[in-house]
């Protein structure tokens, strides 16, 4: 059981929300370029983010092209991968703490 593994996706995702709340906050900022993340998957289990502006052409009249239903449409998705990692890391901790009362 590697619990690194979930901790490294439950980081990830709070990056992630990072990011996608500098994207919404920046969506009236004249040329603003939104930033996406996409995730890679690290050697030994685990995942990171990694950061890329997005080369999308401007959709606003601010000359940006943050997208506000992408962005939110990505938010639930990270609530959904976090819940997840919290999940599994919760039965992790189950399993080591039933393995203990059985050694015990």
């Amino acid at each position: 059981m590697n619990v690194n593994t979930s901790l490294t996706g439950i980081k990830n995702a709070f990056y992630r929300q990072d990011v996608m709340a500098n994207n919404i906050a920046n969506i009236n900022t004249k040329g603003y370029k939104q930033v996406n993340v996409v995730n890679e998957t690290l050697k030994g289990g685990g995942v990171r983010g990694k950061a890329f502006v997005s080369k999308a052409p401007a959709t606003h009249n601010k000359g940006n092209n943050v997208n506000l239903v992408g962005q939110t449409v990505n938010q639930i998705n990270n609530v959904n991968q976090e819940k997840a990692n919290v999940n599994v890391l919760r039965a992790q901790n189950e399993m080591i703490g039933s393995l203990i009362d059985i050694k015990a």
